[in-house]
């Protein structure tokens, strides 16, 4: 990433797309075909991104649709996920509070921009301070579960950045 482009992101992502340049992504493959048969160098939702998820987030009790009904939060499958993520709502439930109805916006992945994707707040959060409604996480995935690996957390950032694309 250019040096111009840096200073168009926050710095938290600046940090994260350096991190990447600098040491590479871990995960399959990494490389995503372009539909003209060439190849992107990019981030591969279903081979980098999902198996992330699959084996961090879609386990039992957490977002395999078990305890979580509620959330419209089934990642037990690449396409449910990506249509659950890109572009759709998210709701902060450490923030906003529940009782009045009235939650701020928030966009889980914001194709093309980190810094406005609430799914990287989830992450890798600004904050460990508790949540004001203790049946929710601050962190995804939550104690006891360990936190993403900072090279996991740098891969999505990348697909972000990259525009999100369901490849």
């Amino acid at each position: 990433m250019g040096t111009a482009a840096i200073s168009k992101v926050g710095p938290l992502t600046a940090a994260l797309c350096g991190a990447v340049v600098t040491f590479g992504c871990s995960g399959g493959g990494g490389q995503a075909a372009m539909p003209d048969g060439g190849d992107a160098g990019g981030v591969s939702f279903v081979n980098d991104v999902y198996p992330i998820i699959a084996a961090s987030c879609a386990v039992s009790g957490c977002h395999d649709m078990g305890i979580t009904t509620n959330h419209w939060t089934d990642y037990t499958t690449a396409d449910k996920t990506y249509t659950r993520w890109v572009n759709g709502p998210g709701f902060d439930f450490c923030i906003d509070d529940t009782t009045t109805g009235i939650y701020a916006p928030r966009v889980i992945v914001v194709p093309g921009d980190p810094d406005a994707s609430y799914l990287v707040t989830k992450i890798a959060p600004p904050t460990d301070a508790p949540c004001q409604d203790p049946t929710h996480h601050r962190r995804m995935p939550p104690d006891p579960r360990e936190p993403l690996p900072q090279s996991a957390i740098d891969t999505i950032v990348r697909w972000i950045s990259e525009g999100a694309l369901q490849n």
